[in-house]
């Protein structure tokens, strides 16, 4: 499932960081609190700049506890040099969390996450299926199989792993950068040419039939559909 989050500040810097800390999230962006409260509400996790141009961050904390339409919604406050002070009147406000800006880019992305798990946003994603079935070709993620016609391939765990995104994102074009990111592993050689290596053994794995599928897009990166 990915994960989404409202992030309010006016700030071109801030903006950068909430993107880099929180890739893979949908983000979606507003530069004052008039914006936010004008806009159609959302549900989730909201990301607050404590100094927005219009009205402070735990003012508007304040605002949201008190709406009907925002009284659940996850709110994380961000503001400047921290304080015991600033922290406590943030919480207080109803905050859910609060950082000093810029917070440790790592350490605000696991408390984020930490926060929907426990909201149950990601508690019951769709179970996977045992097998994946396209003709004679049959992938299990549980048994780390990927079998065509009966026969097993030799594939190793990092061919198998792209093979599985490949098939888990079946019809859309994978770039390179986006397989080192979602796939690669720890240890393994990176880099783009490192991927298109894998991707060659990966083919010639599969065999024509099945191989063939998974196409080049020039410019962009790999294509499978089946």
């Amino acid at each position: 499932m990915t994960l989404a989050a409202a992030c309010l500040t006016s700030d071109p810097s801030a903006r950068a960081f909430y993107r880099a800390a929180l890739k893979g999230f949908r983000l979606k962006f507003y530069p004052s609190a008039a914006a936010f409260l004008n806009a159609p509400p959302v549900k989730g996790l909201a990301v607050i700049d404590s100094a927005l141009p219009d009205m402070s961050g735990r003012d508007l904390a304040a605002v949201l506890r008190r709406e009907k339409t925002t009284a659940g919604l996850l709110l994380v406050l961000t503001g400047g040099t921290y304080s015991p002070a600033d922290a406590a009147l943030c919480l207080e406000n109803g905050a859910d969390e609060y950082f000093p800006y810029p917070p440790d880019p790592r350490l605000f992305r696991a408390r984020l996450v930490n926060l929907l798990d426990r909201a149950g946003v990601r508690a019951c994603p769709p179970p996977a299926p045992e097998a994946y079935r396209f003709g004679a070709l049959v992938i299990s993620p549980e048994a780390r199989t990927a079998v065509i016609g009966g026969r097993r391939l030799k594939l190793t765990a990092l061919e198998f792993d792209i093979l599985l995104y490949f098939l888990r994102n079946q019809g859309r074009v994978v770039s390179r950068t986006v397989l080192l990111e979602q796939v690669w592993r720890q240890g393994e050689q990176a880099g783009p040419r490192a991927v298109d290596k894998r991707i060659e053994a990966l083919r010639s794995g599969l065999g024509r039939a099945f191989g063939s599928k998974l196409r080049t897009v020039f410019g962009l990166g790999y294509l499978f559909k089946l």
